[in-house]
């Protein structure tokens, strides 16, 4: 069964990577379930806490996917804008750590007993972002490891108001000013994300499948491979990772376009 569902999600991911502009409405629908089973968790906790954890990420994963599906130039837009938040978020905190952005000001005399405690921003950043990913995936095994299966379901659409929860408490160690300037270049670069979706909407719309096939295509094929040759090893580097990715990504959205270029070409000379 593991090996079926490994080679559809393989066969899935070569198909986006070589078609996936026509695949305009899976991919679409893909991503805004997705979005949306991941704020499920966070609606309940904040806003309807009397339903179901379970409810409240299938609902949200439904209006997503159907929202996606109708609205497919702004739901590419808007993954777009999400990859430039979360790339304004590291580079700005970066830039603090390497002591080249703004950083907080020095405590005043008059204000010592509110401020004299507070840890320079480079050194709160690390602190935030210390052990930030080994605490969401702990998250994610304790809801995936629960024994019942209504269970497991539960607490697994309850993972995203608790990964919430600890990104805002790491966000409070963070001094103000530098919380306003890593929320300027998130926020700059969110824009910038949401306009190359708007502005250059097909282009947009092959990189997204390419980069969505190729997660599918390495992450479900080279273990497939792996488990049907015994002679052949996944890479075991990280960079190695990424290289592949980059490279299959980048080899699929060129493919794709060359395709589009083609044929309003052909339209072109048809008419």
């Amino acid at each position: 069964m593991t090996t079926l569902v490994l080679s559809l999600l393989t066969l899935l991911g070569f198909f986006l990577i070589t078609a996936g502009v026509r695949l305009l409405g899976l991919v679409a629908a893909f991503t805004g379930g997705t979005l949306g089973w991941c704020l499920g968790g966070f609606m309940h906790d904040s806003f309807v806490p009397e339903w179901s954890a379970a409810l409240c990420a299938a609902s949200c994963a439904v209006i997503g996917a159907a929202t996606a599906a109708l609205f497919i130039r702004p739901a590419v837009a808007l993954g777009f804008g999400v990859v430039g938040t979360i790339l304004g978020l590291l580079l700005g905190g970066v830039l603090v750590e390497r002591g080249i952005a703004p950083t907080a000001p020095l405590p005043v005399a008059s204000a010592v007993s509110d401020r004299a405690s507070e840890a320079p921003p480079a050194a709160s950043v690390r602190a935030a972002r210390s052990g930030l990913a080994q605490a969401v995936l702990t998250i994610i095994d304790d809801a995936r490891d629960d024994g019942a299966s209504d269970a497991r379901l539960t607490r697994l659409a309850g993972a995203g108001g608790r990964i919430g929860t600890l990104i805002q408490t790491r966000w409070n160690l963070v001094p103000q000013a530098t919380q306003t300037f890593l929320v300027a270049m998130t926020a700059g670069s969110a824009i910038i994300g949401l306009g190359v979706g708007l502005c250059f909407a097909r282009w947009a719309i092959a990189g997204a499948s390419s980069a969505l096939g190729s997660l599918l295509l390495l992450g479900c094929g080279l273990p497939l491979l792996e488990s049907l040759v015994p002679a052949f090893r996944c890479p075991e580097s990280v960079a190695a990772w990424l290289c592949l990715g980059a490279a299959t990504t980048l080899s699929g959205w060129a493919f794709q376009m060359r395709r589009v270029q083609q044929r309003s070409e052909s339209t072109t000379k048809a008419s």
